[in-house]
């Protein structure tokens, strides 16, 4: 999640900045407007990693509780078999 506030923050705080030169110098260079389409484009880009990073950790985390719980079955099927053996 901190990922994507500090990609938020960023996109916010380089608008925030891009207003004040658009309004103020009375117009708006096609160089700067590229430059901010660049950067929103980043920005979503960054978005999409961050929602398909933490879709990824989600997956790994339900195979890893799967996983710990096939594994505490199988100690207590060893454990049940070594006191069967033992009787």
């Amino acid at each position: 999640m901190s990922r994507f506030s500090t990609f938020k923050s960023l996109g916010i705080v380089l608008v925030a900045a891009a207003l004040p030169l658009m309004a103020g110098c009375g117009g708006v260079s096609q160089e700067e407007l590229d430059a901010l389409e660049q950067q929103r484009q980043a920005t979503v880009a960054a978005e999409q990693q961050v929602a398909d990073l933490q879709a990824e950790k989600a997956r790994l985390e339900r195979k890893l509780a799967e996983r710990q719980a096939e594994k505490k079955a199988l100690e207590d099927k060893l454990a049940q078999t070594k006191r069967n053996l033992a009787n």
